[in-house]
């Protein structure tokens, strides 16, 4: 309840006969009052013509230090109706219980419209966070709390008493003076604007640092600051590998180049092999010319046969070069899949081109 508004009139003759009469207000009724005086024992209030309301100074702890200084006679303030002192017409008021009354307005709009609420953390327990929020307390589980990091909860929960914070109205019941949040959604959305900016900022084809945080079959996932990437496993290594872990494990810090990125998939393809010597570069530093090399058979043509001599490494046995006499096809001599031994006859690294001699590595 809030008392009339008499604002606007200026001839008593226009106000109304209830004008006169001292109000009898209800135990919990809100009302609208100006402040008349105030003293270290607490304020007068004016909230009627003919009645009169005391703030004990006990009810008026919410008031901050420099409330109480700019606080003046005539100012006008919300207060709730305690009780009515005995054998007197001025009424017993709560500056404290309107702010709070104020407060779970305030908490049930926010709660309506979505918007989060700053508060102040008081406390912890092993459940979570305690806070305060203009003399109302509330709690915020563990569970809707933004991650922890890996020094433990209690010591994370610890460090954030005496901060203030956003968190989301998740549930609140005025009577039991029950007041539940979150910053669960608040973390994620913070998260997702963050990714959003990092990879505005991301070029293809640069390098950069991460950690691998897990390991699945078709790569290794790399967490490169703001967002994760994906480094396939045909992008770990020249060389063909069966599993992820045959080259890195989980923890392993390591330099990458962008490969592609996709900022409306919001994905992030990365590549390890292309950060080192491609096995091209270097095949005249392990292979020379008359060496003798074994490799396998991968498959055949009507000109000869391809010999993979490493991952991403092939050389060519021309068909001329199987046997001394004449053949019609290569199968005549090698099948797909047998190991064999060759011998280099010449290297062009520009070409990636390795010839190779199957009858003169056996002396045939």
């Amino acid at each position: 309840m809030v008392g009339p508004d008499y604002d606007g009139i200026t001839d008593m003759s226009q106000l109304p006969e209830e004008a006169f009469t001292p109000q009898r207000f209800q135990r919990g009724d809100t009302v609208e009052g100006e402040v008349v005086r105030i003293d270290d024992e607490g304020m007068v209030v004016s909230v009627g013509l003919k009645t009169e309301g005391m703030v004990p100074a006990s009810e008026m702890r919410t008031l901050t230090a420099e409330e109480r200084e700019d606080l003046e006679a005539g100012k006008r303030m919300a207060f709730t109706v305690m009780r009515r002192e005995r054998g007197s017409d001025m009424a017993l008021l709560s500056l404290d219980q309107a702010r709070r009354f104020q407060v779970w307005i305030d908490l049930q709009n926010n709660l309506n419209e979505g918007d989060p609420v700053t508060v102040k953390v008081t406390g912890y327990n092993r459940g979570g966070l305690e806070v305060d929020l203009r003399g109302v307390r509330g709690f915020v589980p563990m569970s809707h709390l933004a991650p922890n990091s890996a020094d433990g909860r209690e010591k994370d929960l610890a460090a954030r008493v005496g901060e203030e914070a956003m968190f989301n109205v998740l549930e609140l019941d005025p009577r039991r003076e029950r007041l539940v949040l979150s910053e669960r959604a608040l973390y994620q959305q913070r998260r997702a604007e963050a990714r959003r900016r990092f990879m505005e900022d991301l070029e293809e084809g640069t390098l950069i640092t991460g950690k691998v945080t897990s390991l699945r079959g078709f790569g290794a996932f790399l967490n490169i600051g703001e967002a994760d990437g994906l480094i396939p496993i045909s992008e770990l290594s020249w060389r063909m590998l069966k599993s992820p872990d045959e080259v890195v494990s989980v923890g392993d810090e390591l330099t990458v180049q962008i490969l592609k990125v996709d900022r409306e998939a919001e994905r992030i393809s990365l590549s390890l092999k292309r950060t080192q010597p491609e096995p091209w570069d270097t095949v005249p530093e392990r292979y020379n010319e008359g060496d003798i090399v074994e490799g396998t058979i991968t498959r055949l043509a009507d000109f000869g046969a391809f010999v993979r001599l490493e991952d991403w490494v092939e050389g060519l046995i021309h068909i001329s070069e199987l046997s001394p006499r004449r053949l019609t096809n290569p199968s005549e001599i090698v099948y797909q899949g047998q190991t064999v031994r060759a011998q280099i006859l010449s290297i062009d690294p520009a070409k990636r081109r390795i010839s190779l001699s199957y009858k003169k590595a056996y002396g045939l």
